[in-house]
């Protein structure tokens, strides 16, 4: 079986490319006599990533076109033309013309909109664009509409969708109406582990002007959603206390308004002496700060995971946590923290520092659940279960 896996993740697009990443290097291993996959990207930078990574990758150019045939295809005249004239839609015409039998997008792509007459697997990582609507980087109707067409499309046309936890599972069957049987519950893999080895501590730790500090972690993107004021309340609290703690902040600008935003609201307070902001760092200098820090702090009010949580689950890092807001299960292993509140965050950090806070049987409890669901060995199972049934079932009918 000839196999595409579609990488429509950008570098810039955050957790969305190095989940991407991981999942494709780790497909790989599943190759044998009778599974080939080939990688498709539309990303210059993404083609030349997977290629210097040894993946048979291919370069799909026609996404103006198919953008087009999409736009086209909304109209009941339009598709009339199409018919008429013969146009094909460019994206089904690329894989049939690569003998494809079988599609996974490795995210929730939009290339998902026009995967005709294909079967596919597609991931899922959130709807909280539709339960929190809210934040200004979900108020676009333009990308609202294709987020919710993309989930509609999986919902009614994929063989399979892989959702990160069961809260998201039974999201998705509530406010989408997704059949249970379509859905297969799969953790985020993270990458960062296997930067673990031969890194100089102490010369990151030196670089990043971090030497003799205490410092909380919060690597995320500078959007609204990711609530970075509200660290900045708490702090502002600490401030009052004279608490020796440092903040460390990392994520590209997605939007620069808001990460303008943040720190102006750290000068206006006069808190910069407490934050470090850094926008690009390396897997390496991410894995000192996890093995480094007090604790990693996430105040977000969306996603049931994430793959900083993950990744602080790997390296036995204490975990702040917006309340209310993780997997039931996810939350029993971090501290939860009242959104509502800063003052709550404060006291949790104050307890921390001064050894008030138990943590060690969280961490322990934490790195279990990432072995038992976020190893290489539970993707590759279900991808190949999956898989393995796609066979079984395509034997039904004539290629």
């Amino acid at each position: 079986m000839k196999i595409a896996v579609i990488f429509d993740a950008e570098t810039g697009a955050g957790g969305g490319y190095f989940q991407s990443l991981k999942s494709a290097l780790l497909l790989k291993k599943l190759e044998n006599n009778s599974i080939n996959f080939s990688y498709i990207t539309p990303h210059n930078q993404i083609f030349t990533k997977l290629k210097n990574e040894k993946l048979n990758t291919i370069f799909f150019k026609d996404i103006l076109l198919t953008r087009i045939f999409y736009q086209l295809s909304q109209s009941y005249f339009c598709q009339i033309f199409l018919s008429l004239f013969k146009f094909k839609n460019p994206f089904v015409k690329f894989l049939k013309k690569n003998n494809f039998d079988f599609v996974i997008f490795l995210g929730p792509s939009w290339f998902i909109k026009v995967c005709d007459g294909y079967n596919f697997i597609s991931s899922t990582y959130d709807i909280n664009f539709k339960l929190d609507n809210y934040f200004p980087e979900y108020e676009s109707s333009r990308l609202f509409e294709s987020k919710n067409l993309i989930v509609k499309k999986s919902v009614n046309r994929a063989f399979k969708i892989l959702v990160d936890t069961e809260r998201s599972k039974k999201e998705l069957m509530k406010l989408y109406n997704c059949p249970e049987k379509k859905i297969v519950v799969q953790a985020f893999t993270p990458s960062l582990p296997s930067a673990e080895k031969n890194i100089d501590k102490q010369k990151v730790i030196s670089d990043l002007g971090l030497e003799n500090k205490k410092f909380l972690f919060y690597p995320a993107r500078f959007w609204s959603h990711k609530n970075h004021k509200y660290i900045i309340d708490a702090i502002k609290i600490l401030d009052k206390k004279k608490y020796d703690i440092n903040i460390v902040f990392c994520g590209s600008a997605s939007d620069k308004d808001n990460l303008d935003y943040i720190k102006k609201k750290i000068s206006d307070n006069g808190l910069n002496n407490y934050f470090f902001i850094y926008n690009f760092i390396t897997d390496e200098e991410v894995t000192v700060l996890y093995k480094n820090c007090a604790a990693l702090v996430m105040p977000t009010y969306v996603a049931r995971s994430t793959l900083p949580l993950y990744e602080a689950f790997y390296f036995k890092t204490p975990v702040f946590y917006s309340k209310g807001v993780l997997d039931e299960k996810l939350e029993k292993l971090v501290t939860p923290i009242d959104l509502n509140d800063p003052q709550d965050l404060s006291d949790k950090i104050s307890d921390l520092l001064t050894d008030k806070l138990e943590t060690a049987d969280k961490v322990n409890s934490a790195l279990k659940y990432y072995n038992e669901n976020c190893s290489e060995a539970v993707f590759l199972n279900n991808y190949k279960k999956i898989i393995d049934d796609y066979i079984y079932l395509s034997q039904r009918w004539k290629k």
